[in-house]
């Protein structure tokens, strides 16, 4: 039997911000075999209604995940089955991975704000033209749209290196 190649997945926690954040994610560091089950938990206090997680893959696009809103679900942008959140209350929201694959190397970020943009009022809106149609050749107004409308939005992230 020829040797085996063991994958390994590393997750390296680092901090974002000033050193009194607001948003924490634990562990600081973890270290797992493919195929493991492991937990990234993430606590906010700041008394924010709406937690997120976010992707970001070694091609550097940022893709959110999951978002919350006073513990409820409110977005799952068809993240495979293994990856769960669970926010036991506004305050947490718990990214739980079963049987890591290599391609879940990637930065994960955790992050929390005062609205989501499904029902923020802090977003500047341009409403649209009476009546609601277009005619050709006339001005159309774009609506903005932000997942994170906090004007001091707080983020942290999680590292998976694959190893060897």
């Amino acid at each position: 039997m020829g040797p085996r190649l063991l994958c390994w997945v590393a997750l390296c926690l680092l901090g974002a911000g000033p050193l009194d954040t607001a948003v924490f994610q634990t562990p600081k560091y973890l270290i797992s075999q493919v195929g493991n089950k492991k937990t990234i938990k993430c606590e906010q206090k700041l008394g924010y209604d709406a937690m997120y997680w976010y992707k970001q893959d070694s091609k550097k696009s940022l893709k959110i995940l999951f978002c919350y809103n006073n513990k409820e679900l409110i977005l799952n942008e068809t993240v495979p089955s293994r990856f769960s959140p669970e926010s036991p209350d506004k305050a947490h929201l718990n990214l739980h991975v079963r049987s890591l694959e290599r391609d879940d190397s990637a930065v994960y970020l955790c992050a929390s704000s005062l609205d989501t943009a499904l029902q923020s009022h802090c977003l500047p809106v341009h409403k649209p033209l009476v009546p609601a149609r277009k005619l050709w050749g006339q001005r159309a107004h774009l609506l903005h749209k932000s997942v994170l409308c906090s004007p001091t939005p707080c983020v942290g992230w999680v590292e998976f290196y694959p190893s060897g």
